[in-house]
């Protein structure tokens, strides 16, 4: 029973990592990673100014939305990985929180995506992740970013940086808002031109693995 499982376990390993959906995790990882980098990060509110807004969270969507919520995990995972060896001041936690922050963001609408289509299930999906990664960042916020921050860059207790947190929670609240609202409207602009190309290239792989087989 414990050799089916398993078995059964390797043969859905093998099955959904396939070489083309490798090659796209690969490439949506690249461009999340290369809008991830320093130089394109900005700042948008002053008063939490260390919190900054970058678009690599465009192609974690679009992963997600193109090859499932699972690929978006991997993609913003692997992103924030390659990040955090690079370039990384918070030795890691920085990068933990983003991962954590977007989780909902990710999976809400890219988990709906796959039951409903259309263009009003997708903004209706992508507005119910909004909501929730901007909820969910609150605790994250309070609980970790903050403190940590003002912990290793202060020399704050980590309490005085949760005190902190609720002296601007609003703008950090703002922040994760606007982020979201950013990421969304050019995912939707680019997400409909990329996802043609994906389905002709997974139609192409498709037909040449048809072929081998056949001969």
């Amino acid at each position: 029973m414990e050799e089916q499982i398993k078995m059964s376990k390797g043969q859905a390993f093998k099955q959904y990592f396939t070489a083309t959906r490798i090659s796209f995790l690969a490439v949506f990882t690249a461009l999340s990673f290369i809008l991830r980098l320093p130089w394109f990060e900005f700042y948008i509110i002053p008063a939490v100014s260390f919190l900054k807004v970058d678009f690599s969270g465009v192609f974690v969507m679009i992963a997600g939305f193109a090859l499932g919520p699972v690929a978006g995990v991997i993609v913003s995972v692997l992103k924030e990985i390659l990040y955090g060896v690079a370039f990384s001041q918070t030795v890691g936690v920085g990068e933990l929180a983003n991962i954590l922050i977007m989780l909902p963001y990710i999976l809400i609408p890219t988990i709906l995506y796959k039951k409903f289509k259309g263009i009003k299930a997708v903004l209706i999906a992508i507005a119910a992740g909004c909501v929730c990664q901007v909820a969910w960042s609150v605790p994250v916020n309070y609980l970790l970013t903050f403190p940590f921050y003002l912990n290793l860059y202060a020399h704050m207790p980590w309490r005085a940086g949760m005190d902190f947190y609720l002296t601007v929670w609003y703008w950090a609240f703002l922040f994760n808002f606007v982020k979201t609202v950013l990421i969304s409207v050019v995912t939707l602009i680019i997400y409909k031109p990329l996802s043609m190309l994906i389905k002709k290239t997974n139609e192409k792989f498709a037909s040449v693995k048809r072929k081998k087989t056949t001969e």
